[in-house]
């Protein structure tokens, strides 16, 4: 899988400009402003229909444009796809995605072209809230089974419903009504959350190894306050049915639903203690790394193809002997775009990089 082409008009501060990538390792250099982190976003977007970065999907139409463009061809299985994003500035972004001509759902655009992105705001999978990891194993778990997609929109459209009923105070035998749904939509994503978890888990070790990761392995555990785990999906509906009734009064008072898989966690554990109390701002970035490698890693063994990375100021917080790991062992995952603005730190390990250089917004050879 890679990207062959991609034209870009109106995005963030990229000048309009058709770039031709090629099958290899891109480093992407330039001043910081000058748009590296622009056009690697433009990328993920292309293929995940999300940014690396925090941010309303609004700040990616550039100022003064009513919308932008981003084109792509994609090569699947020895197949060439050409796709669009189209977005259209208003109250939020309006989206529009095609293949060929044809207009796609983002369940059936998605799993097209993933895109593995890395960020500095990777940090926040080690040192964020629930809801960064949640979104991490949600998304690996949509790539190994893309029913996950449905039977997330599926809950959480039980859910606000559900938190809707709480708020007018409706009876009881409405709430049991979505309880119900909410029990057999939400053990089936804990099912699915819970089979991504040991995949990468297994291959999170060897991934930590090429890193030179200096402590033992972190333990990855599914957190859920309401105990509705491990089990078969009865059981786990049945458990998570009854949380929900336990917790309905006190749901009644805050007008807000407070178990289920909405709230659960990935917690990191080493030596006991949750990752984030006992490493590094160095070894959190190799962390963070790391697992996305390991996902990287369990779908290129479970789905037969590794996504094209990109990799935004990929010196940042990693000392020169982690930094050459991380881009070793990327060196081995096919096509990957990496930038960052310190060329004499990353130049010894890309040595057989192809060079851009970004100036205002426009790529050059």
């Amino acid at each position: 899988m890679g990207l062959r082409a991609l034209a870009v008009r109106g995005f963030r501060n990229l000048k309009e400009q058709e770039l031709t990538l090629p099958e290899t390792t891109v480093a992407i250099l330039g001043a910081n402003g000058a748009g590296k982190t622009s056009l690697l976003e433009a990328v993920a977007v292309v293929g995940n229909l999300a940014s690396f970065r925090p941010g309303s999907p609004l700040s990616w139409v550039q100022h003064g444009a009513a919308g932008f463009h981003l084109a792509a061809i994609v090569t699947r299985r020895e197949l060439d796809l050409r796709l669009l994003v189209v977005g259209r500035a208003g109250r939020r972004l309006h989206r529009q995605l095609f293949r060929g001509g044809r207009r796609l759902t983002a369940a059936e655009y998605l799993s097209l072209f993933p895109v593995a992105a890395f960020s500095p705001a990777d940090r926040m999978l080690i040192w964020g809230g629930p809801e960064e990891r949640r979104r991490f194993l949600d998304r690996l778990s949509f790539y190994l089974r893309p029913e996950t997609y449905l039977v997330l929109q599926s809950y959480r459209q039980a859910l606000r419903q559900r938190n809707a009923a709480l708020r007018r105070g409706a009876p009881d035998p409405e709430l049991e009504a979505f309880e119900q749904q909410l029990a057999v939509l939400g053990s089936r994503l804990l099912e699915l959350r819970l089979a991504a978890i040991a995949l990468l888990e297994h291959a999170l070790g060897d991934e930590l190894a090429a890193l030179a990761w200096p402590l033992s392995q972190p333990i990855l555990r599914y957190n859920d306050t309401d105990a509705v785990s491990p089990g078969s999906p009865a059981e786990m509906a049945g458990r998570l049915r009854l949380a929900l009734a336990r917790s309905r009064r006190k749901e009644r008072a805050r007008a807000h639903t407070l178990v289920g898989p909405h709230r659960h966690d990935l917690e990191l554990v080493l030596a006991g203690a949750p990752a984030r109390e006992v490493i590094s701002a160095g070894q959190g970035k190799l962390l963070a790394t790391a697992l996305k490698l390991a996902a990287m890693a369990v779908l290129g063994r479970i789905r037969h193809y590794m996504p094209l990375v990109v990799f935004d100021d990929v010196d940042a917080e990693l000392d020169g002997r982690a930094l050459a790991c991380v881009l070793h062992r990327l060196a081995g995952h096919g096509q990957v775009l990496v930038s960052s603005a310190h060329e004499a730190m990353i130049a010894p390990s890309l040595r057989d990089a192809v060079v851009w250089r970004i100036r205002d917004g426009l790529v050059s050879g």
